[in-house]
């Protein structure tokens, strides 16, 4: 990868973490751990962030190279399985994604336009975002993870009147069973930041740079699930399909802006698509580094299809996407601590 910035590194992992957690799980995170969800939040972030120091500590065992180039160096046959399941795992993020943003436009944005319809200009964006030179990516996320940070900062004080604050009682009666659910739900999406050290040489990207970028993405989720609990409850929001939405629509700025959410949801629309063409990049980058006389280029169209197809192959509807986030988090454990603890095993740096 060419050389990039710590704020493009640190903005990555925030927007590839933030934009589809948003959607997903909130509604079931509430539902588990009631006021107390924002701490299911903090409690996957410390697993995530303890892998993520494995992996980056492994990457720093050939620091010219990411950890894609290093496995497969070293261990030319388990290496490369080791890239091959990683592409697996983020080709099911990217049918996930694909079919959650599908089903989110349709329900809320384009509810006459057909499904199908929608998934392939979704599908189409993807493909050509991620086509792109890696510079496309990057600028992108230059521009729309800081407009996300502001957005979410300034929007505690648009509503803070209408806030009730006798909805996060008890405060010290700390459900700790329905957190820890809560934290089940949520880490195979914060877990999302450990592409980081596989697609960053180690020169470039240090483990502060993660850091930076969870505790930014914590700090925005905390911030989000307050205001949804502080406004709408806990019990309006456990039954809400995308609560935070329903967040965004109770923005009045004046009388005559009284649409705040068009302005936002324009803001993070791209930035969703972003999600999307990072998944699909990293599939196709690690195929190059699997097979390397196959264009990764090439290969981002039929990916790309492929998990459009997978999207209405493996999901019904949104609402057995979200069930399915109960047994997803027990295939992503595989891959958010299961191989790091072995990559860092067998590829730590040599004690010097």
């Amino acid at each position: 990868m060419e050389k990039t910035t710590r704020r493009q590194i640190v903005l990555l992992g925030f927007t590839y973490v933030i934009n589809i957690t948003l959607v997903n799980i909130p509604s079931q995170v509430i539902s588990s751990a009631e006021q107390y969800a924002y701490l299911s939040f903090i409690l996957a972030g410390a697993v995530v962030l303890l892998m993520l120091f494995f992996l980056t500590r492994s990457s720093m065992r050939f620091p010219g190279q990411d950890l894609f180039q290093s496995l497969t160096c070293r261990f030319p046959i388990m290496g490369k399985a080791i890239v091959l399941l990683y592409m697996l795992f983020f080709f099911m993020i990217l049918v996930r994604d694909i079919r959650t943003m599908a089903d989110f436009t349709n329900v809320i944005l384009l509810p006459i336009t057909p499904i199908l319809i929608i998934s392939l200009c979704i599908t189409a964006t993807v493909v050509y975002l991620a086509r792109g030179d890696v510079k496309t990516v990057l600028g992108i996320t230059e521009l729309y993870g800081p407009m996300m940070i502001i957005i979410v900062i300034v929007m505690p004080f648009i509503v803070m009147r209408d806030f009730d604050f006798d909805l996060m009682r008890p405060l010290l009666h700390v459900n700790w069973k329905g957190v820890a659910e809560g934290g089940w739900l949520s880490i195979s999406y914060i877990g999302q930041i450990l592409i980081l050290p596989f697609i960053f040489h180690s020169k470039d990207y240090k483990f502060k740079h993660g850091l930076y970028s969870m505790l930014i993405s914590l700090a925005i989720l905390t911030i989000l699930i307050l205001m949804t609990i502080l406004l709408l409850g806990i019990h309006v929001s456990g039954r809400l399909m995308y609560p935070t939405y329903e967040l965004v629509r109770q923005l009045r700025v004046t009388d005559f802006l009284d649409r705040f959410d068009l302005i936002v949801v324009a803001l993070w629309y791209p930035a969703i698509l972003l999600n999307l063409a990072i998944s699909l990049y990293i599939i196709c980058y690690g195929l190059k580094i699997v097979i390397p006389s196959v264009s990764g280029k090439m290969m981002a169209a039929p990916i790309a299809l492929f998990a459009f197809s997978c999207g209405f192959w493996f999901y019904e509807s949104s609402i057995e996407l979200f069930q399915f986030n109960w047994e997803w988090t027990l295939i992503a454990l595989i891959f958010i601590v299961a191989l790091p603890l072995l990559i860092f095993a067998i590829h730590r740096p040599l004690k010097t």
